[in-house]
């Protein structure tokens, strides 16, 4: 069974592709790395070739993080600092150590007596596996850009969304080169509503604590202050301490930037060190080059995002309440369902069925709305009564109160005579309707804003202002992804959208009963 924490203690960086091909056999959630000699050298004398100063310990953790990408980027990685920055020797890591694995071999009693006296959270019964690459040399790339300084106070900022190896780098860069106090900024909401699937982006106070979760797991002696940005610039451009920003590649600008106006207010300028950009190994389509968390958010479309809840229904058949936005694509993710044989409740039909003579709701509708409403060949107009509730809750609630009822009753009676194995339920009010209730799972579509105006626009002829009037009537993307299992983004060509239905799809039938 594999364990979920694990610690490689490694003595030679350069085989640390054998070794984490070797590790992930053994280790599902948390790995950490130590950097060591050896079980009874000490640490400050490790590599020294290699290791002697901030540059080449940034280069030697820039290539594991690397490597950590392209072979096991399912394991949570951290590569511990204590030790390397200063003279303590004891590893107290957040979670306990299930097994401990070394990439050479030692005796017995040289394991149990580094475990005793340097590891304070062992777990009560843990494994330990050597391996011999130690002696065995490997070609790594390193970069040894930048000089020796340290500074006090240092900064970095950023999203930090779903916290991934170039974040990793990031972070552990500036603490290497930090003596004293880490400043990290993390965008708030407002700052991010320009960035691709945004509304995918973890919250703030998720995205604060996992940093802080991590930085003081791999070295709990600086002083840390994680704080939320509300602006481009934070604290870099107003704490004379500060001393250093560390950017990545590509913004070096905002660095200068910051320099600028700290110029403007005589602070002096911050030192900026860029760090280089961790190459995505496997790039899908729409993906970047480089590690980012917008390929992240990418990779949910399609992809359980929420785990989903056992209800009180049938298992047979399962059913998907599909959700999203007026102009969102639900259409578009229906067409690809019926192609898997899917059986599709439009609700919006339903919703027609009721206003008829025939309908279970016409005699409730003209009672409380009047007579005005029923047009010359007796059918309700939609259109007078649609102005009549439209921008009033109350009448709303009252017009909603007659017919939700009755279209979860026909939505009953489908699945009741239906044949089929999966039933999709589609309406864009599934969740404020209660028939997100009926559906084993919910699956939510979106697109940003300004292109639903702008489809609004093609495909309804509304004018820019009757567009917004109709988006700002419903609730936001947000909103509709709180609900969401499984979410899909129809931003992008038909055929991208497909792939993401079908990936779904493959998915459900994993967890379909049997």
């Amino acid at each position: 069974m594999l364990a979920k924490t694990g610690l490689l203690v490694l003595s030679n960086p350069k085989c640390i592709s054998k070794l984490l091909i070797e590790v992930q056999k053994n280790v599902k959630n948390t790995l950490y790395i130590h950097l060591l000699p050896g079980l009874n050298d000490a640490a400050k004398n490790f590599h020294p070739l290699v290791l002697n100063s901030a540059p080449k310990l940034s280069s030697t953790i820039f290539s594991i993080y690397s490597q950590v990408t392209k072979l096991c980027n399912h394991l949570d990685v951290r590569v511990l600092l204590t030790g390397l920055k200063s003279d303590s020797l004891e590893v107290k890591t957040q979670n306990p150590i299930d097994v401990f694995i070394f990439d050479k071999k030692y005796m017995k009693t040289d394991i149990e007596a580094f475990i005793g006296s340097r590891i304070l959270n062992p777990a009560t019964k843990y494994d330990v596996i050597t391996f011999d690459y130690a002696g065995e040399d490997e070609d790594v790339n390193f970069v040894n850009k930048g000089d020796h300084k340290l500074f006090k106070h240092t900064c970095l900022g950023g999203t930090f969304d779903r916290l991934h190896t170039a974040h990793k780098l990031l972070l552990t860069d500036a603490i290497i080169r930090t003596t004293d106090k880490l400043t990290v900024g993390i965008t708030e909401e407002n700052m991010i509503q320009g960035k691709l699937l945004w509304e995918l982006i973890q919250d703030v106070e998720v995205r604060v604590n996992n940093v802080r979760s991590f930085v003081t797991d791999i070295y709990p002696d600086l002083e840390y202050n994680i704080c939320s940005l509300y602006d481009p610039f934070g604290p870099a451009i107003v704490d004379p301490s500060i001393e250093m920003i560390v950017v990545s590649e590509e913004t070096v600008r905002g660095g200068e930037k910051i320099n600028e106006i700290r110029t403007k207010k005589n602070l002096s300028p911050l030192e900026i060190v860029p760090i280089p950009f961790i190459d995505e190994p496997n790039p899908q389509p729409k993906e970047e080059l480089k590690v980012s968390s917008s390929n992240y958010r990418l990779r949910l479309l399609g992809e359980l995002v929420k785990p989903v809840e056992k209800k009180c229904i049938p298992n047979k058949p399962y059913i998907i309440g599909l959700t999203g936005g007026i102009a969102s694509g639900k259409s578009g993710i229906v067409s690809h369902l019926k192609n898997l044989n899917v059986e599709v409740i439009d609700c919006d039909k339903l919703g027609h069925k009721m206003y008829t003579i025939e309908g279970p709701c016409y005699k409730k509708v003209v009672e409380h709305f009047g007579s005005e409403i029923v047009s010359s060949d007796g059918q309700i107009d939609r259109k007078v009564l649609g102005g009549m509730v439209f921008n009033n809750p109350i009448e709303m609630k009252n017009l909603t109160d007659i017919l939700w009822p009755a279209i979860a009753d026909e939505i009953h009676q489908i699945i009741g005579n239906t044949s089929a194995d999966v039933i999709c339920v589609e309406a864009a009010i599934l969740c404020q309707a209660g028939w997100d209730k009926l559906c084993h799972e919910v699956w939510v579509t979106f697109i940003p804003p300004l292109e639903a105006i702008n489809r609004l626009k093609t495909r309804n002829n509304l004018t820019e202002e009757q567009a917004k009037s109709r988006l700002s009537s419903q609730i936001t993307n947000k909103e509709y992804i709180k609900s969401a299992n499984v979410v899909f983004c129809t931003l992008w060509e038909v055929e991208y959208t497909k792939i993401q239905v079908l990936k779904a799809w493959k998915l459900l039938q994993q967890r379909l009963p049997s």
